[in-house]
């Protein structure tokens, strides 16, 4: 299976191929079609069989959330399927399961993201679209309507979106990171702890290259390759063990230079040059995949995982693009890394 990206939601995972179909392993989110006596939040075990996601036009770009993925065709149309209790916009009463519908007034979307009942589009201006719930100010844009349809935010331009817990962080191509939303834990990096409503610039000194959000904390990699990260740090999600939390960026050590980074609930990875994978914060499933549940409040590598082209994390379990093939590694309750125990506390390939 050669694959181009992965992605890791609540409970599923998406695998991009080369041609444009994609396979998915666990929840709803995946396409797979659960029993009507399963209730929406169960855990109880999947299938491990993997399902082919089929759109009849190939896909350029997935985003896995709580249940519900989202698409980029070929055309440059934003899609979506899985299922939600909430709706998506407040319109529909749920996402189909396996048949991936448009959604309207996004056209040449460049970048997608998402999120528990939140989600982001880029369009081919840079402009920033957010649609679901508005818990907190988390769509960054003028509407009291708590589960709104797509609308764009008006005061900023993006590159790239990443979506936490009811907040939002915008990466420019200028390199600069914009973010909105709960900022209990100061995941939005902006020096206090008070949330907001509307996107304000994180005072970062440097460009940054990439971005991303876990549940309550953020980070974030500089064009020289460092890392940096803030929010809570209650398990050592920032690689550090001095501080609670941060609500500016702080730096965080990591073995050699970095050209991606992903972060997921309480824990974080960070793909190096030498295509080597470092873990660090919560490990109580397994996913740091370093075969023990012990958490970390520094940087270690991922054994075993070499020649490794991206990376993602989701709220238990995380995954990597080898050039073997895409693996996966942490909590498995709902078959999101298709095998038959409940963890899997090291990588392991993902098979169709």
């Amino acid at each position: 299976m050669r694959a181009l990206e992965i992605r890791c939601g609540r409970d599923h995972t998406l695998a991009l191929l080369a041609d444009g179909n994609v396979f998915g392993w666990g929840g709803d989110g995946s396409g797979r079609v659960a029993p009507g006596t399963r209730g929406y939040c169960s855990t109880s075990q999947a299938p491990t069989r993997a399902v082919e996601v089929s759109l009849g036009k190939p896909l350029v770009a997935v985003a896995a959330g709580h249940g519900v993925s989202l698409g980029i065709t070929a055309d440059r149309q934003v899609v979506v399927w899985g299922a939600t209790a909430t709706g998506i916009g407040g319109r529909l009463p749920s996402v189909s399961a396996a048949s991936p519908q448009r959604v309207a007034g996004i056209e040449g979307a460049r970048a997608i993201a998402a999120a528990d009942f939140l989600f982001g589009a880029i369009d081919a201006a840079g402009q920033i679209h957010t649609w679901g719930l508005n818990c907190d100010g988390a769509l960054g844009r003028p509407t009291t309507q708590m589960n709104a349809m797509p609308g764009s935010v008006a005061t900023v331009r993006a590159g790239e979106l990443a979506l936490g817990k009811g907040y939002v962080l915008a990466l420019s191509d200028e390199g600069h990171v914009h973010a909105w939303g709960r900022n209990a834990a100061g995941q939005l990096g902006i020096g206090h702890l008070r949330t907001i409503a509307l996107p304000q610039r994180i005072p970062i000194d440097t460009k940054i290259r990439s971005i991303a959000a876990g549940a309550t904390h953020a980070i974030a990699v500089t064009r020289e390759g460092d890392v940096l990260g803030w929010g809570s740090n209650h398990h050592g999600q920032l690689g550090r063990a001095d501080i609670a939390y941060a609500s500016t960026p702080v730096a965080i050590p990591l073995p050699e230079p970095v050209r991606a980074v992903a972060a997921g609930m309480h824990f974080s990875l960070a793909l190096g040059l030498s295509a080597r994978v470092y873990a660090w914060g919560w490990n109580g499933h397994g996913q740091l995949g370093l075969n023990d549940a012990r958490d970390r409040y520094v940087a270690v590598r991922v054994p075993d995982l070499e020649h490794v082209q991206s990376i993602a994390a989701g709220e238990t379990h995380a995954g990597a693009v080898t050039s073997a093939g895409p693996v996966a590694w942490g909590s498995n309750a709902a078959g999101q890394i298709g095998v038959a125990d409940q963890r899997q506390m090291k990588p392991t390939r993902l098979l169709p």
